[in-house]
């Protein structure tokens, strides 16, 4: 995580005794090339069924033996894999979180991680000007066959994060007595609809976002068997007037990852919105990342600051609770409360229409 130190190596480090500069760079990045490679290559699912020996693994990965064994060696010192007996085998780790058959997969997500450390090349201009430096995947030409490549492996990664780390907050939200209609904003992948929708068996979800999102959200509504909990609406949900997309009032919406996204005025709009379309009484869930709610946690304030820094590059940014809050309020919501998460990175903020 990524370097995995002995005892020894660890209280050096703690003592200033160890180049760990040295360490977080090029070993850091190294280990995380490798891991991306590892994923893109199906290394861990071929594994997943048991150990395999060297010869057996390149000719089904088809790779040359031995340099598929110098990516192999780095797993292993990285703790990704074990070496036992002339066999290379999955760690405990790698089973969990890197293996299509476990339900905490999220190895789509490591290759697409190689989209969000691009970003991080236009570091300098941010620093320098505080400007937006380039644009999101989803506000480019969508036609190409390059940027379809691209979206596709950005809703399969972030819908994979979503049913692995959104389980907790469907958990921790108690939705309203009664409830069956949610709206899930900018909801793309619908990864977490499909985990409020299994947990509340009678709730429908109206997942509403762009065409390239949508059809990441009809993969995933096909490939967890929930089609017939969803619809989906095509629009934009910034410019699009809610009452005209629909005629009904909902009990619940999503707000999730959204608001990092948008400047303050606009997601104060389309919070504005959203609120509207909830019945007296409904709630509104949002989840993103927010600055002042780390709570201590050096992990956690990595991934909140990587995240600010990320969105300012893009064009958007991080908000401090208050702010959103704020939002909140001016929307016609009450009972606004921050709920700690077990995941670092993310807070969960719950609100009731008046």
């Amino acid at each position: 995580m990524p370097l995995r130190l002995t005892p020894l190596e660890y209280l050096l480090s703690r003592f200033n005794l160890l180049p760990v500069p040295l360490f977080d760079t090029p070993l850091a990045p190294g280990i995380a090339r490798m891991l991306i490679t590892a994923c893109e290559l199906d290394l861990f699912d071929t594994l997943s069924r048991g150990p395999l020996p060297l010869d057996t693994l390149a000719e089904r990965l088809q790779c040359h033996p031995q340099g598929l064994q110098l990516l192999l060696h780095i797993l292993v010192s990285a703790g990704y894999l074990r070496y036992h007996r002339n066999c290379y085998a999955n760690t405990r780790l790698s089973q969990r979180w890197l293996t299509s058959s476990s339900p905490m997969n999220v190895a789509p997500y490591i290759v697409h991680s190689q989209d969000i450390i691009a970003i991080w090349d236009h570091v300098d201009k941010v620093i320098h000007t505080n400007a937006q430096a380039m644009r999101m995947p989803y506000e480019e030409d969508a036609s190409t066959p390059e940027m379809q490549r691209l979206l596709a492996r950005h809703y399969a990664g972030l819908a994979s994060l979503a049913t692995t780390l959104g389980a907790e907050v469907a958990y921790r939200v108690g939705l309203p007595t009664g409830s069956t209609q949610l709206l899930d904003v900018g909801g793309s992948h619908a990864g977490y609809s499909v985990l409020f929708c299994r947990k509340y068996p009678a709730l429908h979800s109206t997942i509403l976002d762009i065409q390239a999102g949508i059809q990441a959200g009809q993969r995933t509504a096909k490939q967890t068997n929930m089609t017939d909990h969803m619809s989906f609406v095509c629009g934009d949900i910034v410019k699009d007037d809610f009452s005209t997309l629909f005629s009904h009032t909902f009990d619940v919406a999503l707000y999730f990852h959204i608001a990092h996204l948008l400047p303050a005025e606009l997601n104060a709009m389309i919070l504005k919105k959203v609120a509207e379309r909830l019945r007296p009484g409904g709630m509104l869930v949002f989840v993103d990342q927010v600055t002042d709610q780390t709570h201590g946690s050096r992990l956690a304030s990595l991934m909140v600051q990587f995240m600010a820094l990320t969105m300012t590059t893009v064009g958007g940014t991080c908000y401090p609770f208050a702010t959103i809050r704020t939002w909140l309020e001016q929307a016609g919501m009450e009972r606004v409360r921050a709920h700690r998460l077990l995941t670092p990175g993310a807070t969960l903020i719950t609100a009731i229409k008046k």
